[in-house]
């Protein structure tokens, strides 16, 4: 009787144990557990990648059109850079338009004072350049020529002036379109940068085979915005000889000749050249987009050719 008593016991003491250690597990874990927060995952790609949407414009057959892009792109895409023209910068926020137009400098830095380069390049070449980059570098081939050929010291007149005005020439003629064309009524065209007309073209060839001038080009040579500005170059200078070295008279006469420069159309296009001196050659109230990459382009050429030492005047040719 007693064994089995003990045994009984003993039995409801392990069942008892059992039970109250499961519970007792339970219970530790019940209470233990820890319970973490919900926490939303971070989205690490903002982190990296602005793609909020940025409206802006794109050049499009010579027109602006609206196009929609991220703040990444206009910072760092050449082929969205290649399809903004100056003008549609304009309306990019400042600080994202300065961040853009500072890379698109970098990115095409090697071709914005090297006379090496440019000699290597073709039409084709220039084609694939954006916009912005054309501007700073066809100024600044319009300036090693005025260089080249000492239009300042050769006609006694300062040097700056004459390399700006030939600027301002050059962007009054075709707004810095190496590819710029205009049919006249009797059919013949100007061409290139200094828009080059039919008759300057044959006189040149003329002038080179006579000894009188150092070089001479085919017409597919004044698409080619190194040649077509070595042009420009000769070209006022043959004016200038011509206007015994009067600036406004050379200018006037680019456009009429020298015959009728004095005439209303050659009063006009002075006018037209001298605002264009002003407000684009030497940064006058431009367009905040031309302003701002005008302001990085002479930084880059103190940089870049530090001995460069062209005083830029106040103002360019005003009366005879």
């Amino acid at each position: 009787m007693t064994r089995r008593l003990l045994a009984a016991l003993l039995a409801f003491t392990l069942v008892t144990g059992a039970v109250a250690w499961v519970q007792g597990t339970r219970w530790h874990a019940r209470y233990m557990r820890l319970e973490l927060p919900e926490v939303t995952s971070p989205d690490l790609r903002s982190l990296f990648v602005d793609d909020a949407p940025v409206w802006i414009t794109v050049n499009a057959g010579g027109q602006s059109a609206p196009w929609v892009t991220t703040a990444d792109e206009i910072r760092g895409n050449p082929p969205l850079w290649f399809r903004m023209h100056l003008p549609d910068w304009n309306d990019v926020p400042v600080p994202l338009r300065e961040a853009g137009l500072d890379a698109l400098l970098a990115h095409y830095r090697h071709l914005l004072t090297s006379p090496a380069e440019w000699d290597r390049m073709g039409p084709s070449d220039w084609d694939a350049v954006p916009q912005p980059v054309r501007t700073v570098a066809f100024r600044q081939m319009v300036a090693y020529w005025a260089g080249f050929y000492r239009l300042g010291p050769r006609h006694d007149l300062p040097s700056g002036i004459v390399a700006d005005t030939l600027a301002a020439i050059v962007m009054s003629e075709s707004w810095l379109d190496h590819r710029a064309r205009f049919v006249n009524r009797d059919g013949t065209v100007d061409m290139g940068l200094g828009m080059a007309s039919e008759y300057a073209r044959v006189r040149l060839r003329q002038l080179h085979e006579a000894g009188a001038v150092d070089a001479s080009f085919t017409d597919d040579d004044y698409l080619n915005p190194w040649l077509a500005t070595r042009f420009a170059a000769i070209w006022l200078s043959l004016l200038l000889d011509e206007a015994k070295n009067n600036l406004p008279l050379a200018v006037r006469a680019y456009n009429r000749g020298i015959a009728e420069a004095r005439d209303a159309v050659g009063t006009e296009y002075l006018a037209t050249v001298q605002r264009r001196l002003r407000r684009f050659i030497h940064n006058r109230d431009a367009p905040p987009a031309w302003s701002y990459v005008w302001r990085r382009g002479r930084e880059i050429e103190r940089a870049d050719w530090p001995w460069v030492q062209r005083s830029i005047r106040p103002a360019g040719p005003d009366g005879e």
